[in-house]
């Protein structure tokens, strides 16, 4: 199905560009539109928090962003080409800014948000976990904190040592299986959104991730149907408050 890109990618509205959507580990940056120039096919956005840069590289980047759909709401996106820094963008208020030209190709279709979007966790939406390993339990947030997640794996981040020893969690090999119990919070909300246990895989570990802490990268290898749809309930909620936040307007 196609969407009408001159309606849909304007400016102020609010975006997400999505890394290598179909990999084991895709990730996502938040922005905002500042012009687009449907005959050339770019769009100028804001840089996002974690900046592109001159090092930036990827496999696939989808620019993508929640509209509404005959009564539902559906995340919608298109494949960028190559992207080109602005250092000085000058804005209708005269101030200037660093900006990120894309290059877009059309069609622009629904994104597959199973596999694509792993939800950043913020202040609002966070995750309490429980990670058997060895027959022993670790916990957030003192053994190792949630950093992100979708519906195909989780990022954890993992403090080297504790008490000045070792963390046990850093000596997860790749390709291992644990046990992870999830709690889904919103906080402004009296009770979880959900408990989930998962299955999960170590796929990737990157041990500099910090000078103090690991990153643990896993593959979530089954999900209830009922837990499936709590977490993409979560996630997508995740998704439009952030929206919403950054476009200023109700989506």
């Amino acid at each position: 199905m196609g969407f009408d890109i001159k309606k849909i990618f304007l400016p102020s509205v609010g975006v997400d560009m999505v890394f290598n959507m179909n990999s084991l580990a895709p990730y996502s940056r938040s922005s905002i539109i500042y012009d687009a120039d449907f005959n050339d096919e770019t769009i100028i956005i804001a840089q996002p928090l974690i900046p592109f840069s001159k090092n930036t590289v990827f496999k696939k980047l989808h620019l993508t962003t929640i509209v509404h759909d005959k009564n539902r709401k559906i995340r919608v996106g298109a494949e960028c080409s190559h992207f080109k820094l602005i250092n000085q963008y000058a804005l209708a208020n005269k101030t200037n800014v660093p900006a990120v030209l894309l290059k877009y190709e059309l069609p622009v279709k629904e994104t597959n948000i199973r596999s694509a979007f792993r939800l950043p966790l913020t202040a609002k939406y966070i995750i309490k976990g429980k990670l058997l390993y060895n027959s022993l339990a670790y916990y957030t947030p003192k053994d190792f904190s949630i950093r992100d997640i979708s519906l195909t794996g989780l990022g954890l981040v993992v403090p080297k040592k504790k008490n000045n020893t070792i963390n046990p969690v850093t000596e997860i090999k790749i390709n291992e299986e644990i046990i992870i119990g999830i709690v889904l919070i919103k906080m402004d909300q009296d009770k979880p959104v959900g408990t989930l246990p998962i299955k999960a895989q170590i796929i990737r570990i990157r041990p500099n991730y910090s000078d103090t802490h690991s990153l643990l990268g896993l593959k979530i290898l089954g999900l209830k149907s009922d837990d499936e749809t709590i977490l993409n309930k979560f996630i997508h909620a995740a998704q439009v408050e952030e929206l919403k936040r950054l476009s200023g307007r109700n989506l």
